[in-house]
């Protein structure tokens, strides 16, 4: 293709089209990008089917009961994620930097994903970039793996499976078991077996869905129990969870270290199984294509040797 020929396919491509096929593939759905969006379903149709006539491609094989990226949608996707992490961080690229350093640094979390040694780290940074602001926002696994490939986060924590493009390192390990609420029939039984379980109503974290996408030990102890299987509930984070299981809204996984509390108060009861209890992973995660200010440079290079924290286990401080 000529030079003046990508120029005006540069020149005339409507960008906008770009940062809706994103939408459309994060979504998986035209309707659900549409209201994502705050447009009309045939609106966002029609952009697709701009782009596709711009590159020359078909983007999305779209059939009743499916929705899958081509070949060449693929290929666009990535280079799109590129483009917004690229535009997203311009004005953090042209801060200056110098001794003094100040800035803004942009943290998305799961629930509870706690580590000691990582909260001492943070203390320190702190006290040395008195001038250095922060921002943490608590979001699902699915939210937080997509604001940090989208350059909007400086760094994730999270579980789930992470993409290849983004750099990860352990955080932390969480051991869960399984609870019931007071109200629950098996509440207080010590003879309880894993038989008792199946067709009682779960609570779940979002993450935690058979066949979702980010299915990890918790959601296989389910399949091989065979019990979680009519979810009642569904919560983002720990607390919710906690709360809808000493509601008795139903049996719900839980971090073994965080239930202590409501265990003394006899709001919770242990569940079987009692052996082999899944432990999920927790990781830091970050974009390597992100455009840094000097605050988020400094903080990364600051936390990039905490080691990671098993809870359950015994650490020196």
């Amino acid at each position: 293709m000529p030079i003046n020929r990508l120029e005006r396919f540069a020149h005339n491509l409507d960008w906008n089209l770009l940062r809706t096929f994103v939408v459309v593939v994060e979504e998986g759905s035209i309707t659900r990008a549409a209201n994502r969006l705050l447009l009309q379903q045939p609106a966002v149709s029609m952009a697709l089917k701009r782009l596709e006539q711009s590159v020359g491609h078909r983007l999305i094989d779209r059939s009743p009961g499916r929705f899958e990226l081509t070949e060449a949608g693929e290929r666009l996707h990535a280079l799109c994620r590129d483009i917004f992490t690229a535009i997203v961080r311009l004005p953090e690229a042209m801060e200056p930097s110098g001794e003094d350093i100040a800035g803004h640094i942009t943290i998305h979390a799961v629930s509870h994903a706690m580590n000691p040694e990582w909260d001492r780290a943070i203390a320190d940074f702190f006290r040395l970039h008195p001038r250095v602001t922060v921002g943490v926002t608590v979001e699902t696994t699915t939210d937080v793996i997509r604001s940090v490939e989208r350059g909007v986060a400086t760094l994730g924590l999270s579980d789930g499976i992470i993409p290849e493009g983004l750099d990860k390192v352990p955080f932390c390990f969480e051991r869960y078991a399984l609870y019931c609420g007071r109200g629950h029939r098996l509440f207080g039984r010590r003879d309880a077996r894993l038989e008792d379980l199946r067709g009682e109503p779960y609570v779940s974290f979002l993450a935690d869905v058979l066949g979702g996408p980010h299915m990890g030990p918790v959601t296989a102890v389910r399949a091989v129990g065979s019990f979680g299987q009519q979810v009642r509930a569904l919560a983002f984070n720990v607390e919710e969870v906690l709360r809808l299981v000493v509601a008795n809204a139903g049996i719900g996984m839980l971090p073994a270290h965080l239930t202590d509390p409501a265990l003394a108060a006899g709001e919770l009861w242990q569940l079987p199984p009692y052996d082999d209890l899944p432990v999920t992973e927790t990781f830091r995660i970050t974009n390597p294509g992100s455009a840094l200010n000097p605050a988020e440079r400094a903080f990364l290079a600051h936390i990039a040797d905490v080691p990671v924290w098993r809870w359950g286990e015994p650490h020196q401080s």
